[in-house]
């Protein structure tokens, strides 16, 4: 029990630290060795890293190839006129359509074209039955004879009446001479009555003489007159007869432009559309018979967005595009509505085009662009584009001794010298414009005629040593 006791009181003491046993001289110069061995280790740490990085690439350089170009497709920058414009759904329209009708009724008895056939004007397309119609047309013709007939009896008729009435005319003078006669045999009987060298008796037969001298004077004027009223009564047969000539003319001429009707013919030159009537149909002034389109000129409604409808002018360009986006016609605006459709806010604008090759149809939904403005500018094509850091690049084909480049590098490894005459593929900033197609405007950051890598961009960077895939076309 004391024993156990004796063992826990005992006092573990530690070993004393030898340097608490040196002099202090010794022990200041222990002090500084540790830090300063460490130093020399981080100053040969980094001698060694700026050895390898910088030292020996540089060393290496002299003796390192250049890296080979690689292949990429190169073009020159494109200047064209740049065009403000804006594209619309519009609808192609014949200036010239018509669904032709009949202006009289009957049955059809010929159809001389089918549909799509190519007519000119005044070609004969259907004939109505005309064989009624031409009937009446003889009977017409029949009654112009009978009336010319009539008018040249007339003129007989006037002309027997004017013979009569000089006639009469000779026979009213006789009768003038025969009382004049009467009157100075009267006078003379009357001086020798006076004288009483003559009876009274004889001097009233004297005077009867000249009584019976002026009726009968009195009647020849009087058949002179008659017979006049009977020549104005001739000639007005003449003139009834002459207007029934004109009458039945006119019946004839009627006649034969109703006649004319019988056959349908184009109003004008165009191409034949649906034909909805057959052979043996009856029709009317109401029944279609077919439809004929003149595609020569079209014209194409645009309806243009109010804000800017303030831009349209009489004889804009207007352009007609294809499927691929691509101008097929050139037209300028005809018309420009002066009222606004309440419904869509928009103008309505027409524009004409010349329908080269038939290859545009009227109702036709097509592209039509507005040409607002146009201006001069550069173009490269959009695969030539590369955007970083939110900017945009392009690469242009450069020697190198111009292309500002310091250092051109191998990917993983040091840089490689590079011959001053070398191309490269020189990135340039750049400002675009509008989209236009596959190629998109270039507003700053290049000027035309640089050459520039269209494609394969992904592979490039800035000042790597490059060659045309093909040769270069002059831009």
């Amino acid at each position: 029990m004391s024993s156990h006791k004796a063992e826990q009181s005992t006092e573990y003491l530690l070993p004393e630290d030898p340097s608490e046993q040196l002099p202090p001289s010794k022990r200041g110069l222990k002090r500084f060795l540790l830090p300063g061995a460490v130093g020399l280790l981080l100053l040969g740490g980094v001698g060694w890293i700026f050895f390898n990085r910088v030292i020996l690439p540089l060393l290496m350089a002299g003796q390192m190839p250049p890296p080979p170009p690689i292949s990429v497709p190169l073009g020159p920058v494109k200047a064209t006129t740049i065009e403000d414009s804006s594209d619309y759904a519009a609808t192609l329209d014949s200036r010239q359509s018509v669904t032709v009708q009949p202006k009289v009724s009957g049955r059809i008895s010929a159809i001389y074209v089918k549909a799509g056939d190519r007519v000119q004007a005044g070609a004969k397309l259907l004939q109505i039955d005309a064989d009624e119609q031409r009937a009446q047309v003889a009977s017409r013709r029949a009654g112009v004879n009978t009336a010319a007939a009539e008018v040249e009896t007339a003129k007989a008729d006037v002309a027997n009446a004017e013979d009569t009435l000089r006639s009469l005319q000779a026979k009213q003078a006789s009768a003038q001479a025969n009382v004049q006669l009467n009157q100075d045999d009267y006078k003379r009987f009357q001086d020798l009555f006076k004288a009483g060298a003559t009876s009274k008796q004889s001097l009233d037969e004297k005077r009867n003489a000249i009584q019976t001298a002026r009726a009968e004077l009195n009647q020849a004027k009087a058949d002179v007159q008659a017979q006049r009223s009977s020549i104005a009564r001739a000639k007005s047969q003449v003139v009834r007869s002459q207007q029934a000539v004109a009458q039945a003319r006119a019946n004839v001429s009627e006649g034969s432009a109703q006649l004319r009707d019988y056959t349908i013919t184009a109003p004008f030159a165009g191409v034949v559309g649906n034909i909805p009537a057959k052979l043996g149909d009856t029709v009317s002034a109401t029944t279609s018979l077919l439809t004929i389109t003149q595609n020569n000129q079209l014209e194409v409604q645009l309806q243009i967005p109010l804000e800017r409808s303030s831009a349209l002018r009489q004889g804009q360009l207007v352009k007609l595009l294809n499927d691929k986006g691509q101008a097929v016609r050139s037209g300028q605006i005809s018309f420009i509505a002066p009222n606004v459709d309440p419904a869509t806010q928009s103008v309505q604008a027409k524009a004409v085009f010349a329908n080269v090759g038939d290859v545009l149809r009227t109702s036709q939904f097509v592209r039509a662009r507005v040409i607002w403005s146009t201006r001069s500018g550069l173009l490269v094509p959009t695969t030539a584009i590369s955007r970083l850091g939110g900017k945009d690049f392009i690469f242009v084909a450069q020697p190198y001794k111009s292309a500002g480049c310091e250092a051109a590098t191998q990917t993983g490894g040091p840089p490689a010298k590079i011959e001053p005459n070398q191309t490269v593929a020189a990135q340039k900033l750049i400002r675009l414009g509008k989209i236009i197609g596959n190629n998109q405007e270039v507003l700053e950051g290049l000027s035309a005629g640089d050459l520039i890598v269209t494609s394969g961009i992904l592979q490039l960077q800035n000042c790597l040593p490059i060659a045309a895939a093909t040769p270069v076309k002059p831009g």
